[in-house]
């Protein structure tokens, strides 16, 4: 009787290894589904996600490029603004010092003013047309 016990109760852990045995490989099969499941969602996932990706990246690219480019315009616009503050400044001193030596160079009155030729009181508009369209003759 110990023989069969001990044969039945091998015989009934063969039984229960077996059907563990098939339990894992039942729940492998569908670890191993589930899987190839979420392999196929990810791929699919993937290739949507480089559908979207790809051209925002080209449009990053194209941004990137349009800034590049902007900053070039903005710094030859810095630039010539730079020159043309600097040319109207010089323009401003160039006209100071012309009037600064004209200014120099006028006659200054002595004395009596119709002793002063250059004097506006004495000179008219009418007098000077005058003489200049006058012959020698008159």
């Amino acid at each position: 009787m110990e023989h069969n016990t001990v044969s039945f109760e091998s015989s009934l852990n063969s039984d229960v290894l077996r059907l563990q045995m098939s339990q894992y490989a039942e729940q492998t099969q569908k670890q191993f589904a589930e899987l190839e499941e979420s392999h196929e969602r990810i791929k699919t996932l993937t290739a949507s996600m480089d559908k979207i990706v790809k051209p925002l990246q080209e449009g990053h690219a194209k941004l990137r490029k349009a800034s590049e480019e902007t900053n070039k315009i903005l710094n030859i616009v810095f630039e010539e603004q730079h020159h043309s503050r600097r040319d109207r400044d010089c323009l401003d001193q160039d006209i100071n010092k012309f009037f600064s030596v004209y200014h120099n160079m006028k006659p200054q009155p002595q004395g009596h003013v119709m002793d002063n030729p250059y004097h506006q009181d004495d000179i008219k508009p009418d007098a000077i047309l005058m003489n200049k369209t006058r012959s020698p003759s008159q």
